[in-house]
C-alpha cells in the first residue's frame, strides 16, 4: 500500500514497478481491488521464480503454509532487463520505504 502511494513518483522518474508474491491470484486480486493497486502483481505460488532468483526464504519448507515467501527485497532492472541493483533484507519486519527504493533505483540506473 505504501508503494501505491508513491507510484506517481516512480512513473515520473520513468521507473516501472512490478510486484511478485507467493499469494494465489485470487487473493492478490482481492488485495488489488481493496487497495486500488495500479501496478502489476504477479503470483508465484509454486516458488519457481523466487527459487530461480535465489531469494526464497528457507525458514519454510514445502508443505508449510508460508512456503514460497521470498526474502523481502527489490531488483532494479535497466531497459535491457539487466539487474543493475538490488536490496534484500533478512526478516519480514524490516523493509526499505518507497522513497528509499526510488532513490536507490535512480542511482542504480544512472551508473
Amino acid at each position: 500500500m505504501q508503494l501505491q502511494g508513491s507510484i506517481e513518483s516512480f512513473q515520473q522518474a520513468g521507473i516501472g514497478v512490478v510486484v511478485l508474491s507467493y499469494d494465489s491470484p485470487e487473493l492478490q486480486q482481492r488485495f488489488v481491488e481493496k487497495f486500488s493497486i495500479t501496478y502489476p502483481v504477479l503470483s508465484d505460488v509454486s516458488a519457481e521464480s523466487v527459487n530461480a532468483l535465489g531469494v526464497l526464504n528457507t525458514d519454510y519448507q514445502p508443505g508449510d503454509s508460508a512456503y514460497g515467501v521470498a526474502i523481502p527485497g527489490v531488483f532494479i532492472l535497466d531497459t535491457s532487463q539487466r539487474v543493475v541493483g538490488k536490496i534484500f533484507i533478512e526478516g519480514y519486519e524490516k523493509r526499505v520505504d518507497a522513497a528509499g527504493v526510488l532513490a536507490f533505483a535512480q542511482e542504480a540506473l544512472q551508473r
